[in-house]
């Protein structure tokens, strides 16, 4: 064997032909290239080359029939032919025994497996210069009879290829095996901790499927919905799957309930698209919001709502005063005297006066009405009334309870409020702070014509 040996490469892919021949090449082999089997013939005719190395599968005339062409042709026939084939089936050998291949090389090749072929053929060729006789003998195989007739040294080297590739391709399975099984214990292993951060995970977690079954669910969903997993897994999931995040209300034992953040995406499970839902417990969270809520819209002293509080809901009811076609009248309240009493009896004792004045409202005013305390010693009211009730009849029915306050006797002094009323027109609506405004300006009206209360302590 010496470098630059000719080498013929006939393959209609001119992907693989280029790569081929630039891996001979760069290893010193004298390359040239025919794009199928009929190039390949006037090439090798034009320059004899040393060994051939033909694709199978080609257009015009087959690597088979090449090869057949080559054996043929008495000043042809000392070419070494290698034939490039998947070697899928075992009549791929006696097709190439047929027709005369000395060489087989499977596709896809590896760069060093190739390079050793060419290097065991050519040192073969060298080392049989004198030429061997050859032999004719018939074969059964694949339902078939075949006549071969091949020279000893062809088959010799035919069948050790042959076996060099099923060696080859025994390895190469035997690795490619140790990788699965080895992928597989990652697998495996991968699953173990992700299902072990899953169970462990202090969030629900559920995949339903488009027939709102319950296709997998965690350990903490037992603890937020309060069943064994079991319980859950393959039965319908309880609450409509929206994508996004939603509030959920899970029903206890008796009379409790959890409250649920559950956040649903869209995803696979067995190749199949599912949503998955993780639910987290947030019932002490709601309660703190719903507290500190009330707190911000609620007057601490009186238990009434504040200023704030009026005016967030009073729009909502003034709101719905305009579509139920109703009067919204506003009562605007002040303590006569207020000060006074905080003067001389004490801010404690002024306290005692404010909480009695709102238990006086509450008594007059029902629960749906919105009772607030808007200032030091002043108190609004928004209520919805028929429309045969006059702001007389409000102002009366308050200045009874009052009096009947006084005439217990709960206080060393009578308690005196100025009221204002204000209605609203559906017709033509008015805001909240407009009642207000308006309610307030006839109280002070009549608050300039009232008895001071301080004549009344002295």
């Amino acid at each position: 064997m010496k470098k630059g040996d000719k080498i013929l490469i006939v393959e209609d892919s001119l992907t693989q032909a280029m790569r081929l021949q630039y891996l001979l090449m760069e290893n010193g082999y004298d390359v040239r290239v025919a794009s199928d089997g009929v190039k390949g013939l006037a090439a090798a005719k034009v320059e004899k080359p040393t060994i051939i190395i033909t694709d199978v599968m080609m257009p015009e005339m087959d690597g088979y029939e090449l090869c057949s062409r080559i054996k043929q042709d008495e000043t042809l026939k000392d070419i070494h032919v290698v034939l490039l084939t998947s070697l899928s089936d075992p009549r791929d050998v006696i097709k190439g025994l047929q027709c005369g291949a000395d060489n087989f090389l499977t596709k896809p090749y590896d760069n060093e497996q190739l390079l050793r072929r060419v290097h065991h053929v050519l040192v073969n060729i060298a080392m049989r210069k004198d030429g061997n006789p050859q032999m004719s003998v018939e074969v059964f195989f694949g339902g078939q009879r075949h006549t071969l007739t091949s020279d000893r040294i062809q088959i010799i080297d035919l069948l050790l290829s042959t076996f060099e590739l099923a060696v080859l391709q025994n390895t190469h399975l035997e690795k490619v095996s140790a990788d699965y099984r080895n992928a597989l214990e990652d697998v495996k292993r991968a699953e173990t901790n992700l299902r072990t951060l899953m169970d462990m995970n202090g969030d629900a977690i559920v995949v339903v499927d488009g027939r709102q079954l319950v296709r997998y669910v965690n350990l903490a969903a037992e603890g937020i919905f309060g069943r064994k997993v079991d319980e859950i897994l393959h039965k319908t999931f309880d609450f409509p799957m929206e994508i996004g995040l939603q509030e959920i209300t899970i029903k206890g034992a008796g009379e409790q309930r959890l409250i649920a953040e559950m956040r649903v995406v869209n995803s696979k499970w067995d190749g199949e698209d599912v949503l998955l839902a993780t639910i987290r417990d947030i019932t002490e969270t709601v309660i703190l919001r719903e507290r500190l809520r009330t707190e911000s819209i609620t007057d601490s002293l009186t238990g009434l709502y504040n200023r704030r509080g009026l005016m967030t809901l009073g729009e909502n009811q003034l709101k719905l005063a305009n579509r139920m076609k109703k009067q919204l009248v506003c009562l605007f309240v002040d303590l006569d005297g207020f000060k006074i009493i905080n003067d001389m009896l004490g801010h404690e004792e002024g306290d005692k006066v404010l909480r009695d004045a709102a238990q006086i409202l509450k008594q007059v005013f029902r629960e749906t009405d919105l009772i607030a305390r808007v200032g030091g010693d002043e108190f609004a009211v928004l209520a919805l009334v028929s429309g045969t009730e006059s702001s007389e009849e409000l102002v009366a029915r308050l200045q009874q309870n009052i009096a009947r306050y006084n005439a217990n006797g709960c206080r060393p002094y009578p308690l005196a409020m100025s009221i204002g009323t204000k209605f609203s027109d559906f017709e033509a609506p008015s805001s909240v702070p407009e009642l207000m405004t308006g309610a307030d300006k006839r109280m002070y009206e009549q608050k300039s014509g009232r008895k001071s209360l301080s004549q009344s302590i002295q």
